[in-house]
């Protein structure tokens, strides 16, 4: 699963062949068509291999008593550093998201979709008590998924700029996290 999803993530459906995979993996060339019985299937189960985790995680970091403020800072950090060691993650969704397909379709109901729902109520709630601006709630999920996203989906670019920044080190992650996390909340927020 980790060779496919890096393959559609970096090269696009279109570009991925299962003799490809079977290739890259050395292993025979009828192994995943007999395994999945087409390139279709294989995506599906590449993409629900990558990103169920991903739901379970943000799931588990989301303390649901918690002040929603400190919840949505928690929320973006725990996104940005998981996504950091899978870079898949953001490569995918830009490469899947450029145009309206089936695919499209399937990731964002079973994945995108439920990570919006896991931030939303908590944007919508600090919205309600005032606490901060009344921007729309995708201007702030795209600046996490994308915009924080970035330096781990766009290694070779982050790397040019700054090594520091495509470090996948947990403490250089965490840094980093941090700082989106203080610029986004610190952009949000109407109170000190």
């Amino acid at each position: 699963m980790a060779a496919a999803i890096e393959a559609f993530s970096v090269h696009g459906y279109n570009g991925v062949s299962l003799r490809t995979v079977n290739d890259e993996l050395g292993v025979s060339r009828n192994l995943l068509y007999q395994r999945f019985g087409s390139k279709e299937k294989l995506w599906h189960a590449a993409v629900d291999w990558a990103f169920r985790p991903l739901l379970d995680h943000l799931e588990a970091a989301d303390d649901e008593l918690a002040d929603p403020m400190i919840r949505l800072r928690v929320l973006t950090l725990n996104f940005i550093e998981y996504s950091a060691t899978r870079p898949y993650l953001a490569r995918l969704v830009m490469m899947e998201g450029s145009v309206p397909s089936d695919r499209l379709d399937y990731l964002y109901e079973h994945y995108i979709e439920p990570v919006r729902s896991r931030f939303l109520p908590v944007f919508d709630l600090l919205r309600e008590q005032g606490r901060i601006k009344n921007i729309p709630a995708e201007v702030f999920y795209f600046l996490v998924t994308s915009g924080g996203t970035a330096p781990y989906g766009q290694q070779g670019l982050a790397s040019r700029m700054n090594p520091e920044l495509a470090s996948t080190d947990e403490t250089r992650v965490r840094l980093y996290a941090e700082n989106v996390a203080e610029v986004l909340i610190n952009g949000l927020s109407l109170t000190d």
